[in-house]
């Protein structure tokens, strides 16, 4: 085989790696946007606009303490608006029934999502949560006794409070 036909070759698998790499790193079925920051509603909640166009977003994976659950949602909400930066990044996982985009949030590199949970400042949403990665920073978190598991109560399953105080 001559030097040109490598090349060739070389070329194409290049080519190939270039256009198929943005796919890999956002995974299947995910598209990776950016987009601007509005505001941080509450520790998994944000309001966002991409291409123009405003959205509203909740943190896939993650359910962080109602703001009413003192002192856990205010500190789950400043934790997020510290964390994030002007713009973002976001994987999107579909949509919620409220409308809301699922996505993980990349402010300048951090999987904010994985940042909550990581920090204690987020349970995993089991019933929604199909990602290792987050039930094993969960458990690291809550041996740990950071932020919501530092002290037993509903404030470790926001959806049960919920459920309780509708």
């Amino acid at each position: 085989m001559s030097h040109r036909n490598h090349f060739k070759i070389l070329a194409v698998v290049l080519v190939s790696i270039f256009l198929i790499l943005p796919v890999l790193i956002a995974g299947p079925g995910k598209s990776a946007k950016v987009c601007d920051v509005n505001s941080v509603h509450d520790g998994d909640t944000m309001r966002l606009t991409c291409s123009g166009q405003k959205i509203k977003v909740r943190l896939y994976c993650i359910d962080t303490p109602e703001l009413a659950q003192r002192p856990w949602g205010p500190e789950s909400r400043e934790f997020l608006r510290s964390h994030v930066g002007d713009t973002v990044e976001l994987l999107e996982h579909g949509k919620d029934r409220y409308g809301r985009i699922l996505a993980e949030v990349i402010s300048e590199g951090q999987n904010l999502n994985l940042a909550l949970v990581e920090s204690g400042h987020a349970a995993v949403y089991v019933k929604y949560c199909k990602l290792d990665g987050y039930y094993q920073a969960e458990k690291k978190a809550s041996n740990e006794l950071l932020g919501i598991w530092s002290s037993p109560g509903l404030h470790q399953m926001p959806w049960a409070w919920r459920k309780k105080n509708r």
